[in-house]
């Protein structure tokens, strides 16, 4: 039992000095809910905005798919594979939408 809990804070340790680490890298990083998503849309986002641009906006999973059209159609955005567009609208949707807002 005290095995098992010592390995549980210490997997947790772990975790938490890589996250605080990869927010000391990307600043913004920390702007962004975690969740799963979160890396993929940081790092496609902040190729052109900051992040706090994207976390303002606060639109519907719906809104977000359509501006994902309109920055490949418009903007120059590379084409995403439907995986990859996926996580990253499910991300959006719900971490960054109405609903989630403060």
């Amino acid at each position: 039992m005290i095995r098992s809990l010592f390995l549980i804070l210490m997997l947790s340790a772990s975790l938490t000095s890589n996250l605080i680490a990869q927010e000391e890298e990307e600043p913004e990083m920390a702007l962004l809910p975690l969740g799963e998503g979160r890396e993929e849309v940081f790092y496609l986002c902040s190729a052109c905005h900051s992040i706090k641009t994207v976390v303002q906006q606060k639109l519907s999973r719906e809104v977000w798919d359509e501006t994902l059209d309109y920055m490949v159609s418009e903007q120059g955005m590379p084409e995403l594979d439907e995986e990859d567009r996926l996580k990253i609208l499910n991300y959006l949707g719900t971490h960054v939408s109405p609903e989630n807002s403060p």
